[in-house]
């Protein structure tokens, strides 16, 4: 008996021909569904499957039944982009329960339909649902300061439920109240509204329902992005210092 984690990718339609054979022979087939809004409906990948949330992915339940069953998890993007997927791998090499992994594209590097260069990004931060917390987390703009010291992008993968305008709104408050804290980082804030400086850019980037036929990429001031109509899932890019070649990439990707 085998379990099998396997990558959907970016659309309904990108799951490999050899993942899809492999779901035939499958007992059951569970779908990860807490780390993304989904480009499509569920029922469009026109497989019988289970949905899972955080809590029985995370109880490792499902590794139970691949002992007696072949069971498919199918995680959207690749199928280790998640450190909760490598860990179910780690189990099944503990438990000497068979597995098989099957990888796809993810937003890890659809995000070159930019224009930007994949080996210019630094380290990756998710920005919470401020709604679904009391504290409003804001160690992603410690990641963008980072990214920021060594000339590096930043990807910023946005929470389930997370408006543009919302996502925008507490980019623009996290980084204005952190900055506030330290001088020197106050004058670098130009891209929020402020006097811009060569290390903040004045612009920048969303991609929404990345490497689906609804694709969109923008590439504008935050306080303009949050009038635009940008639908979920989307992520937001901070620019770093640029290449000749990103810059006339993202001047005609975004025409």
């Amino acid at each position: 008996m085998t379990f099998y984690l396997i990558g959907t990718g970016m659309n309904k339609n990108s799951i490999g021909a050899d993942a899809l054979e492999i779901l035939k022979t499958c007992d059951k087939i569970y779908l990860e569904n807490y780390t993304v809004n989904f480009p499509y409906k569920i029922k469009d990948l026109k497989i019988k499957l289970t949905e899972l949330d955080r809590t029985k992915v995370e109880d490792e339940s499902i590794l139970q039944e691949a002992k007696e069953k072949n069971v498919a998890l199918l995680v959207y993007g690749d199928s280790l982009s998640a450190t909760t997927h490598m860990q179910l791998v780690l189990e099944c090499k503990k438990q000497n329960i068979e597995y098989k992994i099957f990888h796809n594209a993810s937003i890890m590097t659809a995000i070159a339909e930019t224009g930007l260069q994949l080996y210019k990004f630094g380290k990756t931060t998710s920005m919470p649902n401020w709604k679904e917390h009391t504290n409003k987390p804001k160690s992603f703009a410690d990641i963008i300061k980072q990214n920021q010291s060594i000339k590096a992008h930043t990807l910023i993968l946005t929470d389930i439920g997370l408006e543009i305008k919302e996502a925008i709104t507490q980019l623009q408050d996290t980084m204005k109240s952190t900055d506030s804290k330290e001088s020197e980082a106050t004058e670098n804030l130009g891209f929020l509204g402020q006097e811009s400086t060569e290390d903040f850019p004045e612009k920048i980037i969303v991609i929404t329902n990345a490497g689906t036929e609804n694709q969109k990429i923008f590439h504008d001031t935050p306080d303009n992005l949050k009038n635009q109509n940008i639908k979920m899932p989307f992520c937001l890019i901070i620019p770093s210092e640029l290449h000749f070649i990103e810059k006339e990439a993202i001047q005609e990707l975004t025409k």
